[in-house]
């Protein structure tokens, strides 16, 4: 449900406005905005805040050709023909109804006075002049004003002021009112640009798209998919502005509003450079100069929206053809303008050429354009597009998740027709959509094993190598895949697909298996490749590149790579949220806990899905910590019920990370038995297929939740994983059995120093319980203290650890999670269950944490003790 358009604060851009009305320095102000900018409301709004009755009148166009028509309500005392005697007569009218009860003048608010008569206008004008009233005036920018009202600020009888639209963030502000949940950044960018932040226009496209079903709710926030609709009551409002212009302007606009922004010697060839002149002066185009070229755009993007709801079909139809046929005369149209001749030739009426849509389809993938991808692909095989028109199509749909329905088009495919690099081609993207997107691995893996003998050319021969690489990686093969990597690597033939798909293979790999100092060499060398592959492929070498940084304590380098992968994104929804699981990392990491769980959250709407998807998989993972890190239990629960669901067969490769987000959530519950259990079971895991650094971080995370027995392991990790996160986590794990303060401190200051300032903050906080027991009183509140601003700086993380440090209670840990059942409602034989106790080990822990802290009953310890 919709919430009431609420009315923002913009009084303090006013403040001088009313100030002047007050003190007297000034008879009145005018507002100066454009149509719906919210003139009318503000001025309200200052009329609200002076003492006194207020009379309105508004100029109309019904009336602006009537002598004193706006009025007309205080002409009822005469009946003179006399413009003169009846301007006296309104005037004694205004001043009978009185002074205002301060004393001061009475208040006249005029409404639209670009619409009044030059009668009414000469009025208000005398008014002014004569000091009689204080008047609030509104006038429409760029309209045509009677002089007499021009003279009002240009006299200095009123003090202008200009109505500003929404800034981005008031209008944030004004979607989250009323939508009651934020909207996804790439949809409010889109909103944003169709309404400029004009207030009136942003209400009627949001309630447009409301009402046409294309702003939709999803993971708690709200996505525009498809353009945002126009109101009949705005469109009515926008077409006004077409009422009167000139055909020639028209033509312009016509243009623009199916294909903007155009160049302007391109423009040219369509309509005459006086018919472009026209159009500026009349405000409904604007030129800006870009690099070397005038390019020219619709004044307000609205418009072409207006134009092309009213364009019948045949006439579209034309505007595109002509379109279509000036584009292509262009030497070289560049992928955007490839994409756009591609679309308007398919619904300019005409029979496309196949190949200049699969062109167009090819551009769309590699610009991560899916869905317009797929639209151009498909209507290429419908044509006769032939081979590389179903391969498109098959990619597009494949990068979407659609694996059944891609596995269709490659399977309508028949290998003996197409010559070897065509066969390469079919069933390396095949093999690949069948296993990760399609879930079917078993056959994806014999289908492959199959065709392979198929493909015998050198360089053909590559990418079933670089393929080879990405089924070990996920069968959990690392080293196999690494080596198969480095081959791909090496070998200076290397198709772009194959390059970049080994190298992702090799990267991921050698991300996992704690290698990490290897991986910037290995994805620099598919930077040239991924810029002429498919587009999405890049984000995956992207993301394990971020977390390699990471684990090796790069920060600022992994700061400043998940930036560059995010400009990559090029202002694609589905790219963008690929690239902010990849930022989120970095943002956990460095404690910037709500810029991580803004960006995840976002990816998991935007990446949402009927098909799993190992995207949807990392990002809960990510969001799932964070969550904890926040002491927000149940969301966390959430986000590890959706990475649960998007795990399966074909992406055991992470089930490490699902186990590791399990001890995250059952330690922010206060049940450090079962997170010490679910990080000790990722922790095998991640051994057995030799993810040694997500192994390590496994260990720490059972550390954290109170295993000591992790010393060891860790300290041989720390002998062969790159970075200082092994060997610190084995000193931690060291100093938390010894409770050694003094040492948790320096490895606190070292976490801090490295700008980690959620694992800083856990580690004084740790460092606190260690003074605590041995008796340190001092150390203890000055590590409380650090741990508690660090925690202020992550954005009030809320980690177990800050909570026992808060909390200080004389409780063991098992005496702790048992209280912390009890005050779950638990009975103590579910507890004993839970924790494979027996019943009276339970009653016995009970009575000694009331008997500790002087309480009579087990409901008192529930009471007492938080999480």
């Amino acid at each position: 449900m919709v919430g009431l358009w609420p009315v923002l604060d913009r009084k303090a851009a006013f403040e001088g406005a009313r100030e002047l009305l007050r003190d007297g320095r000034s008879c009145g102000v005018v507002l100066v905005g454009t149509a719906g900018v919210g003139k009318t409301t503000m001025a309200r709004e200052l009329v609200g805040s002076l003492t006194g009755d207020a009379r309105w009148i508004a100029g109309t166009e019904s009336t602006q050709s009537i002598p004193l028509g706006a009025f007309a309500p205080h002409l009822a005392r005469t009946t003179s023909r006399d413009p003169v005697v009846a301007l006296r007569a309104v005037r004694d009218v205004l001043a009978e109804d009185g002074v205002a009860p301060d004393g001061g003048a009475a208040i006249i608010g005029v409404d639209d006075a670009h619409l009044l008569d030059e009668f009414s206008a000469g009025l208000v004008h005398q008014l002014a002049v004569g000091r009689d009233v204080r008047l609030v005036v509104t006038v429409r920018s760029g309209a045509p004003v009677p002089s007499a009202i021009e003279a009002l600020w240009k006299d200095g009888l009123l003090t202008p002021f200009v109505v500003q639209p929404f800034t981005r963030a008031e209008m944030d502000q004004e979607l989250h009112q009323v939508l009651g949940a934020p909207v996804e950044r790439f949809s409010a960018d889109a909103i944003w640009e169709a309404s400029e932040g004009n207030p009136l226009f942003l209400r009627h496209l949001v309630e447009g798209a409301l009402d046409g079903g294309t702003l939709r709710r999803s993971g708690g926030v709200w996505q525009l998919r498809g353009r945002p609709g126009v109101s009949a009551a705005l469109a009515s409002l926008l077409e006004s502005r077409f009422a009167r212009t000139p055909r020639d302007a028209l033509d312009v606009v016509d243009y623009l509003a199916f294909c903007e922004p155009l160049e302007l010697e391109v423009l040219s060839e369509l309509v005459s450079r006086r018919s472009i002149e026209e159009a500026e002066r009349m405000d409904l185009v604007r030129i800006r100069d870009v690099g070397n070229a005038h390019v020219v755009r619709l004044a307000h993007p609205l418009f072409g929206e207006v134009i092309r709801d009213r364009a019948g079909v045949l006439a579209a139809q034309r505007i595109k053809r002509r379109l279509v046929e000036v584009l292509r005369e262009s030497p070289d149209p560049g992928v955007v303008t490839s994409m756009r001749i591609a679309e308007l030739a398919m619904e300019s009426g005409i029979e496309p050429d196949p190949e200049l849509l699969v062109r167009g389809a090819e551009d769309a993938i590699a610009m991560a354009s899916l869905e317009l991808g797929a639209r151009l692909a498909g209507a290429a095989v419908r044509r006769g597009g032939g081979f590389d028109a179903s391969f498109a199509l098959g990619r597009a749909l494949m990068w979407q998740g659609k694996g059944d329905e891609a596995e269709k088009v490659f399977a309508a495919v028949d290998p003996d027709a197409l010559c070897e690099y065509d066969v390469a081609r079919w069933l390396l993207t095949r093999v690949a959509s069948l296993y990760l997107e399609a879930g079917r691995p078993q056959e994806a893996v014999a289908l492959f094993q199959r065709e392979r003998d198929r493909i015998t050319d050198p360089m053909l021969a590559v990418s079933v190598v670089a393929l080879d690489a990405v089924l070990h990686l996920y069968d959990r093969d690392l080293g196999t895949a690494i080596d198969l990597a480095r081959r791909v690597e090496a070998a200076p033939e290397a198709h772009p697909w194959a390059r970049a798909s080994g190298v992702f293979a090799g990267v991921a790999a050698l991300t996992v298996s704690g290698r990490g100092l290897e991986v910037g060499a290995l994805a620099a060398s598919a930077w040239e490749a991924i810029s002429h592959g498919d587009g999405l492929l890049r984000f995956h070498i992207g993301y394990f590149e971020v977390l390699a940084l990471t684990l090796v304590g790069r920060l600022s380098v992994a700061e400043a790579t998940s930036a560059r992968y995010r400009d990559l994104a090029a202002g694609q929804p589905n790219s963008a949220a690929l690239a902010d699981v990849a930022s989120g990392v970095v943002e956990l990491t460095s404690g910037r806990l709500d810029d991580a769980a803004e960006h995840l959250t976002e990816a998991l709407a935007v990446l949402d899905r009927e098909t799993r998807s190992e995207w949807m998989l990392l990002a809960a993972v990510s969001l799932c910590q964070v969550r904890a890190a926040q002491g927000k239990g149940a969301d966390a629960a959430a986000a590890l019920a959706v990475a649960e669901r998007n795990s399966g067969p074909e992406l055991a490769f992470f089930d490490p990370l699902i186990e590791v987000a399990r001890a995250w959530v059952a330690g922010s519950a206060g049940e450090v038995s079962a997170a010490v259990h679910a990080a000790r079971r990722a922790g095998e895991l991640a051994a057995q297929s030799g993810q040694y650094a997500v192994e390590a971080i496994a260990l720490d995370v059972a550390t954290t939740f109170g295993d000591y027995s992790t010393v060891s392991r860790l300290a041989e990790l720390a002998g062969f994983v790159d970075g200082p996160f092994a060997r610190v986590a084995a000193a931690r794990a060291h100093a938390l059995a010894k409770a050694d303060g003094a040492t948790l401190d320096s490895l606190a200051a070292e976490f801090e120093r490295t700008g980690t300032l959620l694992a800083a903050a856990d580690t004084y906080a740790q460092a606190a319980t260690a003074y605590s027991r041995s008796n340190d009183r001092r150390g203890e509140l000055t590590s409380a203290a650090k741990a508690h601003w660090l925690a202020s700086q992550c954005d009030g993380a809320t980690t177990p650890a800050l909570a026992k440090a808060a909390r200080p209670l004389p409780l063991t840990d098992r005496e702790r999670e048992v209280a912390v059942l009890v005050g779950r409602g638990l009975s103590n034989k579910d507890i004993a269950s839970r924790l494979v106790l027996s019943v009276r080990t339970v009653e016995g822990h009970i009575y000694r944490a009331c008997e500790k802290l002087a309480l009579s009953h087990r409901s008192d310890l529930a009471k007492l003790v938080q999480v």
